[in-house]
């Protein structure tokens, strides 16, 4: 490094050192990472014909299908700031929310629990405990992890669309409005049918 230095021009030398010397500047950032809203009290149902579901959600929450096909519903704060990294191509991260996640063409032969762990092969990290449990009008397999990076513990219902082809998962943190409203706390979980079983 000082045979470089030594070699080169007195102006050369004066550039070299400029970005030493001077602060750096702080890059701007047009995002601004938001404090999320508070929840409305009123409710909104927010319908998804395609798979004969409905959800209630805090009526200022906001809907935004994502190009996997999942569905994600936000505060009003978070939304306007996803929107904004959208338009930007900035990096941000968005606050906990909940989401609809939409896995289609599954083999419906498959027990549900096997089919859970082939499209959410990270689960197998947490090692969850899966309920069955009735939601939307048919059983449900529900399961709660601890999410390490969020510190968070995330609530999960997977399910099959009415013509069976399609896992659906609504997650989200356990204690979001959203799934507060779904979750049943009267809802008596069932064990498991014994290994082998076509039915989960």
């Amino acid at each position: 490094m000082g045979r470089l230095l030594t070699a080169t021009t007195p102006v050369g030398l004066w550039l070299g050192l400029v970005p030493s010397i001077l602060p750096t500047p702080a890059l701007a950032r047009a995002c601004r990472a938001p404090v999320p809203a508070i929840p409305s009290a009123a409710l909104q149902t927010f319908e998804v014909e395609q798979f004969d579901l409905s959800l209630d959600i805090p009526r200022n929450y906001r809907s935004m299908l994502r190009a996997s096909g999942h569905i994600t519903f936000h505060d009003p704060h978070s939304f306007t700031f996803i929107q904004c990294l959208v338009r930007t191509g900035e990096y941000g991260e968005v606050p906990p929310y909940v989401a609809l996640e939409v896995h289609q063409q599954v083999d419906h032969e498959l027990p549900l629990v096997d089919l859970i762990r082939q499209r959410r092969p990270w689960l197998d990290y947490y090692s969850p405990e899966y309920n069955i449990k009735a939601f939307a009008g048919q059983d449900s397999l529900q399961y709660v992890y601890f999410n390490e990076i969020y510190q968070l513990e995330i609530a999960n219902i997977s399910f099959f669309s009415p013509d069976g082809r399609t896992l659906l998962t609504l997650t989200g943190p356990i204690e979001h409005p959203i799934m507060v409203n779904v979750l049943s706390p009267a809802a008596v979980a069932l064990p498991l049918p014994e290994a082998g079983s076509r039915d989960y």
